[in-house]
């Protein structure tokens, strides 16, 4: 299953909103694993990648399927996943 975004993001445009951490969810709906990357992760990062351009090389620690769903880390986020 590929899920498109209805908008593509790049890395510049999401420091500007002053977001730097991101939420990763698997791709596969069955699975819902997720994780956090910090700033220091995301920051390695040119500012014009896309996000879309990333998901695809990520893989699921849990269920090993290839893919992924990036997500802004903000508290109403972070409070529907559990952290």
């Amino acid at each position: 299953m590929n899920v498109q975004c209805a908008f593509d993001v790049c890395v510049a445009e999401l420091r500007a909103t002053g977001m730097r951490d991101l939420i990763v969810f698997c791709q596969d709906c069955r699975c819902s694993h997720n994780g956090k990357l910090t700033a220091d992760y995301v920051d390695r990062w040119p500012d014009d990648v896309r996000l879309s351009e990333l998901e695809p090389w990520f893989v699921c620690k849990a269920c090993g399927k290839r893919g992924a769903i990036f997500r802004g880390c903000r508290e109403e986020t972070m409070m529907a996943v559990g952290r």
